[in-house]
This record gives C-alpha cells, sequence and structure tokens, in this order.
C-alpha cells in the first residue's frame, strides 16, 4: 500500500513539473495561433474588399469607355461606311476621306483616345476599312490592311453585334485596350464593320488606381486599428496568463508544501518560526503526523526537546557548524518522541532558507519517517541470523552454481561437509573435487536431463539421487532448486538445497516391503502378484503360465480349538514348506489368508501342472495329516483368450481353489481347474444369486416357498415338530436345490431378507397349526451364522413374533454345529437370549461339525439333531460299533434331547428307540410336503392314532 501511494506522489510530482514546463509554452502558443488567425482574417476581409473595388471600378471603366464608344459611332453615317470596299479603291471616294478625317478629328479631340479605325470582315480575315492616322504618317493603316492583332473577342462582337471591350493588347512596345462597336447596315440586319477605339492600357489601370486609393487608405486604417487593438488584447492576455501562472505556481506550492510526503517545517534557531512572519506555511501537516504533535505544541517547544537523548548532542554539533557557516547543510537518522512515549525514526536534512526579508536566520527542516525502513533493517539482521542459523542445521548444504558440465559451486553452506565429508571450500570453485564427481555415476545424465527439461520450463527442480561420501558411502539426497535467468533469458546460475533423505529412503523401503510383502509369512503379497501380472499380460504369450491357488482355509477351523496363534503359526509352516517347491519358474505369493498361489511358467502340459500339485500335496501331508484337515487347490492356465482382467482372474482362481475343498468328499485335498464347465457353474450361481435378488425385491415372494417335514414323537405318537425346508423355483431354472442356493444366499448375504420371508412362512404355517388346534407343534426354521450374527436378527425376529401373534416356545431354530467356529462368545450369547426368551435351539447336523465336547456342555441349546450320516451307518455296520448310541448318550448328560434325521428304515427306528432317542425325523415318517399337505398330513395321523 505505502509503495503505490509513493507511486502515486512520485506521478503527481512529474505532472506539476510537467505542467510548470508546458504551461507557459502552451499558453504563448495558444495566443500566437489566436493572433496569426486574427490576422489573417483581417487580411483575407481587406484582400476581399480591394478586391471587389477594384472590380466595381473596372466594370465603370468599362462601361464609359463602351458608352463612349457607341456616342463616338452614331456620328459617323452608316452610308458612308457602308460604302467603303476594304480595297485601294476606297481612297478615291469622298466617303473614305470625310471617315478618315473625322477619325483624325475624334482621336485630337478626346484625350483619352489614343486611336480610332473602323474594321472589316472580308474573305475570313479582319481589315482596316479606316483609321485615325494621317496617310503620310508611317503607322497609317491602308484600305484592306489585315489587322494582325484580331482576337476572338473581334470575331464575337462580329457574330452577336454586341458592344466589347478587349483584355490587354500588346504590339511593338505599345499595350492598349480596345473598345468595339458594332455598326449594322441601314436596315440594321447585318454588321457591316467594328468601330473600334483604343485606350492606353497604362493610363486605363492609371485611372482604376487613383479610383482605389480611398479605399486603400480605408483597408489600411483598418489593418492598423486591427494590430492595435490586438497588441492591446495580446498584452491583457499576457497579464492574464501571468496572473493566473502565479496563482497557479501559489496553489501548486501550498498543494505540495501540504500533501507533501515528507515533513516540512520552517526552523528558527531551536524553535519553530511563526505564523506572523511566514503565514500558515510554517509546518506542513506531514512533519506534525511525524512528529505526533499539532501545530500550536510544535510552537510552544523547541526541537531538542523532544529529540530522542541519544541523537540531541550529534545533532547539536552539527547545528553549530551550520549555524556558523562551516557546513551548508546537513543530514543525519534522528530519533524524536512521541508525546505517548514512543520512538520515531526520521532521516532529517537541515538546509538554509534562503531569500528571506527577516534579519534573523531561518532554515528549512525535512523529515522522511523510516520507522518501518528500520524495523524492516532490523527484521532483515534478524533473518539473516535466522538464514545463517537455518542453513547451519538443515539436514544437507544450500548451494549456488554454474550451468557447467561439473556443476561449479559459487557458494556452498557448512552443512557440505556433514553431508558429503568434503568441507565446503574444497567444492567451491571445484578446488579439490567437483560436485559432478561426488554424483553417483548412474545417476550423472538422469540428472542433467531432468535439468536441462527444468531449465527449459522455467520450473522449480525437483530430484532424488545418490551421491558418494568422501568415505565411501552411498546417500540418498534431494535436490530442490531452481535457475537464475538474466534479463534476455539466459542461465547464470543454479540456486537450491541439497537434503540428506537416506532415512526416509530406508522407511520408503520398509514401507515398499510392507506394501508388497504379507507381513505374517515373507511371502510376496496379492497386490505385488497383480503388479507381475499386469506387466506380463501386457505382452506376447511366448510361453505358457498357470497360476495355481492352495486354498487352506480349513485352517481357520483350528482356531476354535486351539486357539489364533496356534492356526497362525501352522500357516507360517505351511509357507515355509511351500517355499521349497519354488523356482525360477515357480513363484509362491500369498494371495489372502490362508491362501497361497503359485505362478508358474514354461510347464510342458496340463499334466506337468498335476504333477506340481500333486507335489505340493505331498509336502503338505507331512504337517497336516495330525491335525486333520486338508485344503483345495484350484489351477487357471493363462492364454490370450484370459483377459487382462487381474482382479476376474484372481477371482477366478479362488473359486476354483473353494470348489476344490466343497468336492473334497473322503480326500484331504482336492485339486480344480478353472475350465469351461466350472466358468458354466460360476454362470449358473450368478443366475441363481439373480434370482434370489428378484426375490427379495417382490413383496409375495416370488418362488420361494417352504415345504414341511413332519419330526414323530415315538413316545406318544404323536406328531410334535415340523421342520420348515426353503424351496426356490424360478421361471428360468426351474426348481434350485437348497444345496445349490443357501450357500449363495449366505455368500452375497441375501440370506438375511430371505431368512426373515422364510420365517413370515414358516409362522404362518404355526398359524394355521394353531388354527386347526395343533397348539403344542413346533415348527424349526435353519438359521445360518450370517443371519445370527446381524445386528438385528433378535430384534427383527421378535418383531415379527409380535406381529404374527405366535408363542415363543411354538418356535425351533436350528443352527448347524460349523457355526460356533465364526465366533463362539457372541453367538453363544444370542442363543441364551433366545432360549431365554422360550424359543427351542436346535443343533443340526451334529457330530459332522468341530467343536469340542469340554464346549457343548456350554452351548445354550435344548436339542441335538443326529446327522444322517450316523443313521445311515446303522445299516452298514452293528449296532454295538455305530457311535449313534453314544450321541445320544451325550445329550442325555447335557440335559438335551436328540432328534433323530434321515430314518428311511424301521430297523433305524427300532435301534434309536433302544438307545433312547423318541424324536425322529425323514423318509420312514414322510417326505417334506406342501403347506396344505403338511396339515393334511398330520390331521390324518392324528386320526389314525385315535382309531388305534
Amino acid at each position: 500500500m505505502r509503495n503505490a501511494t509513493e507511486t502515486r506522489r512520485t506521478e503527481t510530482k512529474e505532472d506539476i513539473q510537467q505542467q510548470e514546463i508546458h504551461g507557459p509554452v502552451s499558453q504563448l502558443k495558444t495566443s500566437f495561433i489566436q493572433t496569426a488567425v486574427i490576422i489573417l482574417i483581417v487580411v483575407l476581409f481587406s484582400g476581399l474588399y480591394l478586391h471587389f473595388a477594384w472590380k466595381k471600378y473596372e466594370d465603370m471603366a468599362v462601361k464609359e469607355a463602351l458608352q463612349l464608344a457607341r456616342s463616338l459611332e452614331s456620328i459617323f453615317h452608316t452610308e458612308h461606311i457602308e460604302a467603303l470596299s476594304g480595297g485601294s479603291e476606297d481612297l478615291e471616294k469622298p466617303e473614305y476621306h470625310m471617315a478618315k478625317n473625322s477619325l483624325i478629328k475624334l482621336v485630337e479631340t478626346t484625350q483619352s483616345v489614343q486611336y480610332a479605325y473602323f474594321l472589316a470582315e472580308r474573305d475570313g480575315e479582319v481589315v482596316f476599312l479606316v483609321d485615325s492616322i494621317p496617310e503620310d504618317f508611317p503607322d497609317h493603316a491602308a484600305s484592306g490592311m489585315i489587322y494582325e492583332n484580331a482576337e476572338e473577342v473581334h470575331w464575337e462582337a462580329f457574330r452577336t453585334g454586341n458592344a466589347l471591350l478587349t483584355d490587354r493588347i500588346s504590339n511593338r512596345n505599345k499595350t492598349w485596350i480596345s473598345a468595339l462597336v458594332p455598326q449594322k447596315d441601314s436596315k440594321g440586319d447585318r454588321v457591316i464593320a467594328l468601330f473600334a477605339i483604343d485606350y492606353s492600357a497604362s493610363e486605363w489601370y492609371k485611372r482604376l488606381w487613383m479610383h482605389m486609393i480611398p479605399d486603400v487608405v480605408i483597408v489600411l486604417c483598418v489593418i492598423i486599428l486591427s494590430l492595435s487593438l490586438l497588441f492591446g488584447w495580446s498584452r491583457h492576455t499576457k497579464l492574464k496568463s501571468l496572473a493566473s501562472q502565479i496563482a497557479y505556481d501559489k496553489a501548486l506550492y501550498r498543494s505540495i508544501f501540504e500533501q507533501a510526503p515528507i515533513g516540512i517545517a520552517i526552523i528558527s534557531g531551536k524553535g519553530h518560526a511563526t505564523e506572523a512572519k511566514l503565514g500558515s506555511t510554517n509546518i506542513n501537516p506531514m512533519y506534525q503526523k511525524i512528529l505526533g504533535r499539532n501545530k500550536e505544541e510544535l510552537l510552544n517547544i523547541t526541537w531538542p526537546e523532544i529529540t530522542h537523548p541519544d541523537d540531541v548532542q550529534a545533532d547539536l554539533e552539527l547545528f553549530e557548524k551550520f549555524q556558523k557557516g562551516e557546513i551548508q547543510s546537513y543530514s543525519m537518522e534522528k530519533r524524536f518522541i512521541h508525546p505517548d512515549g514512543s520512538i520515531v525514526w526520521t532521516d532529517m536534512t537541515i538546509s538554509p532558507f534562503l531569500g528571506t526579508p527577516f534579519k534573523d536566520m531561518m532554515h528549512l527542516c525535512l523529515l522522511v519517517d523510516i520507522t518501518k525502513r528500520k524495523l524492516a533493517e532490523a527484521a532483515l539482521y534478524e533473518s539473516e541470523r535466522s538464514k545463517s542459523v537455518l542453513l547451519s542445521h538443515i539436514p544437507g548444504m544450500a548451494y549456488r552454481c554454474k550451468n557447467d558440465k561439473d556443476w561449479t559451486m559459487l557458494f556452498v553452506s557448512d552443512g557440505c561437509l556433514e553431508l558429503t565429508g568434503y568441507p565446503p571450500e574444497s567444492l567451491l570453485y571445484n578446488k579439490d573435487i567437483s560436485f559432478e564427481e561426488i554424483i553417483t555415476s548412474e545417476y550423472r545424465p538422469l540428472l542433467r536431463g531432468e535439468w536441462v527439461r527444468i531449465l527449459a520450463q522455467r520450473l522449480p527442480f525437483k530430484y532424488e539421487y545418490e551421491i558418494t561420501t568422501a568415505g565411501g558411502k552411498r546417500k540418498w539426497v534431494l535436490e530442490m532448486g531452481q535457475g537464475v535467468f538474466d534479463e534476455e533469458g539466459n542461465v547464470e546460475a543454479l540456486e537450491g538445497i541439497i537434503l540428506d533423505i537416506s532415512d526416509r529412503k530406508e522407511m520408503e523401503n520398509n514401507l515398499r516391503y510392507m506394501n508388497e510383502h504379507d507381513s505374517w509369512t515373507g511371502l510376496y503379497n496379492r497386490r505385488y502378484l497383480e503388479k507381475v501380472l499386469n506387466n506380463d499380460l501386457k505382452g506376447p504369450f511366448t510361453e505358457k503360465r498357470a497360476l495355481v491357488s492352495v486354498n487352506m482355509s480349513t485352517v481357520q477351523s483350528l482356531t476354535t480349538t486351539h486357539g489364533f496363534h496356534y492356526a497362525r503359526d501352522l500357516i507360517k509352516q505351511i509357507a515355509k514348506v511351500l517355499m521349497t517347491l519354488c523356482s525360477d519358474k515357480h513363484s509362491l505369493f500369498s494371495s489372502f489368508e490362508n491362501r497361497f498361489i503359485f505362478y508358474i511358467k514354461e510347464y510342458e502340459n496340463k499334466e506337468d501342472l498335476l504333477a506340481f500339485c500333486n507335489s505340493v500335496i505331498d509336502s503338505l501331508e507331512s504337517i497336516l495329516s495330525t491335525e486333520r484337515i486338508g485344503g483345495g487347490i484350484g489351477v487357471l492356465e493363462l492364454t490370450e483368450d484370459t483377459g487382462n482382467n487381474i482382479t476376474e482372474i484372481l477371482d477366478h482362481i479362488l473359486v476354483a481353489s473353494e470348489r476344490a475343498i466343497i468336492e473334497l468328499k473322503d480326500k484331504e485335498f482336492g485339486i480344480c481347474f478353472y475350465d469351461a464347465e466350472l466358468e458354466e457353474q460360476i454362470i449358473r450361481e450368478q443366475e441363481i444369486q439373480r434370482e434370489l435378488a428378484r426375490v427379495v425385491s417382490r413383496e409375495d415372494d416370488g418362488g420361494l416357498y417352504l415345504q414341511f417335514q413332519p419330526i414323530l414323537d415315538v413316545k406318544t405318537n404323536r406328531i410334535s415338530d415340523f421342520e420348515a425346508l426353503a424351496r426356490l423355483k424360478s421361471d428360468t431354472l426351474g426348481m434350485v436345490s437348497p444345496l445349490e442356493f443357501i450357500p449363495i444366499a449366505e455368500r452375497t448375504k441375501l440370506i438375511i431378507p430371505i431368512g426373515e420371508k422364510v420365517l413370515r412362512q414358516a409362522l404362518d404355517f404355526m398359524n394355521r397349526l394353531t388354527d386347526q388346534g395343533y397348539r403344542d407343534v413346533k415348527v424349526f426354521v435353519n438359521v445360518s451364522v450370517v443371519q445370527l450374527l446381524h445386528k438385528d436378527f433378535c430384534r427383527n425376529l421378535f418383531n415379527i413374533i409380535r406381529e404374527k401373534k405366535v408363542q415363543p416356545k411354538n418356535i425351533g431354530i436350528e443352527i448347524t454345529e460349523t457355526v460356533f467356529s465364526s465366533d463362539y462368545e457372541e453367538i453363544n450369547r444370542i442363543l441364551g437370549e433366545l432360549k431365554q426368551l422360550g424359543i427351542y435351539i436346535a443343533i443340526d447336523d451334529f457330530g459332522t461339525g468341530y467343536s469340542s465336547l469340554a464346549r457343548e456342555r456350554e452351548l445354550n441349546v435344548n436339542g441335538l439333531k443326529i446327522d444322517k450320516y450316523f443313521i445311515d451307518a446303522l445299516m452298514n455296520i452293528h449296532p454295538s460299533k455305530a457311535i449313534t448310541s453314544d450321541i445320544i448318550s451325550i445329550a442325555k448328560k447335557f440335559d438335551q434331547d436328540s432328534i433323530a434325521e434321515g430314518v428311511e428304515h424301521e430297523f433305524q427306528k427300532q435301534f434309536l428307540i433302544s438307545a433312547g432317542c423318541y424324536k425322529i425325523q425323514g423318509y420312514l415318517i414322510s417326505k417334506p410336503l406342501d403347506e396344505d399337505k403338511a396339515l393334511e398330513f398330520i390331521e390324518g395321523h392324528e386320526d389314525a392314532r385315535r382309531n388305534n
């Protein structure tokens, strides 16, 4: 803001100076132009006046001459002239002599006429008939002599018959003007001759000028009067201009004095000059502003009183020399004290005040406020000090160097020693070593190329590279700088700082390692595998490539029984075993938790891949055989048709490995190739997923419906329960097995809304049972771990129970034994909450899961549903060797019911009754029935029971 104000003030001063210089000159130019215009106008009008006067007198002379010529012509008889033929025979005619004598007398008696004659037209020529010169004179024109001075005007007179006056005609040093009067025949029809009289041209114009003398006098008087008036006006204008200039100078002085950006005061001795002597121009406003005091205060104090004590003595010494005339003026930086005690720094100049009429000595005091400059100088000093401290503490060095091949250093900060091992003076001007030599060789061309690019675009420079210190140690550095250019755009130097980033680089390397490796096994992770595949799949397929996924998700089941750390250590052992199979053609990656991927190159055929998979299985059997767990191996061959969607490829290999686990059956390890058949299965699963989504979105449940399988209580021979079994019928897929759509629903979390629809349909069926009088019959609904762990499961269940107005004691929930491997504590807590409400909790497929007997007693369950596997075993082994009775005994010890599933034979039923299992379910009783059929079945069974 201050710079802008000072700039405006400077411009104002320059404008004032320009006005002072050009103002009078401009006025003089204006006055000169006005004077010249007035003179031109006076001369123009005078000339016009004289011109018209001349024309007037000239017309009068013409009229007089023509009138005289007509009068003279009238005295001649037409018949006399008509008798002349224009030849020598005319000399014998009396008419000729009579005309001749008349002409001679006319010239003699008429003073202004010099020559008189008659002209006639003969044979296309103008000839003399008779003239006024006697015949004995040499100038005599004989009758019939051609008139050589004939002009167009003579012919015009003949043609028109009008009297005319010729212009000046010159011949033999004689100049005249002729008046021509045509003479017609006696009938007045034809011009027979021209009567002409000649006037002396000099006499003609002399008479004209005599007439013009009064007009010329008038014009001269007018011009003289005009010049006199113009001179008076010019003097008046000059005086007025001088008065304006004086007023302007006074206003300019006042403006400068009042608005000057410096303080101005007139000093008398040690005090300020009073207004009595100088009017109001003794102290300007800026002077008062700088000192912080008004004019009245300043007139009542001396300047030593308001001077800072430290500056008084120096000022007085200089002032004394000034008063004695030893110095003409002086300047000094001086501090003044404001009324509030604050200090203002000024640049003070004392100079004599010349041209005053006063006897006492006065002088000018000029003050410039330099407080901000002083503060800036102090700040700059502090900044330089801070800069020095900063440069000495940065982890590197600051520099200025030439843009040459050696980066010749012009300035190097003290940090050079710690950064490079060389003292700064060793690098200056390449005294001992150039900076080019310190840069590690492989980075030199790269650094040079980056500087060339940056300087061409005038951008900031930023680059990371390595240097070799004096001790031979390599360091990573970050250089940030810029080019210094001259006015022509040439590079003068390079400036910047070079920082030691070795620690940061080490951290980056660590982060890069962590980003690309699995922290537990140390193997390259999925992210790094994606990068490798992305690079390889872009190039041509010159060799065979495949991915082999080792899926060890089954290890998760050991967490429940042995704990988290045990499972993690086992994964680490598996990784070590798999690493033994690595080679330059077999790379191992940790793709996900408990999953590994081999990237195989240059194999021969599919048999090679199978052989490799078997070697993986053989290697893992040694550590997994005791754990009684296996895994799945998925294989995906990469071809040009595979595409380059890395995420999709890795999803496919994961699906293949999971499919291998699903299809394990009796084997510990399964191998599954991702092929067209598997892709068709995946497509079908996607179609099923879309169908499930459609079911969820519809209010009428779409193709989702329930079937109910009765459960018989053999003690009472009554149907005590029904198990609700979900079914799906699609318009496009037909009937879809629960074994297909339930896992998909669980994986996609669609099981949550589908589970609510199943529950609502099951409770509607329960209400129908109640309406028909079967108030103690339970309806069991299967619930997955995904539903159970959903945060709103209990709340939604209770809301549906209230909505359907059913008794919780009539509801049974079946959960598989494997759900407890997910989150045992939380699941058991939820089951306890449901059990406390009165809902019956049963473990489905008991005996095929991984829960331990130690925890079985703690489970919040009411009963165990014995898996069909153990029921089918009764048909193949001796009953005494079957563990089915042991499961029933365990349930009794835990005070839990036992329900047998998959009972199809009477023998199985009798064995179960003898073992103490009194609830059975299976085709021996009934297959799953539609809702109406189930109601008919229970009613029929009750009728049969009553009849027996």
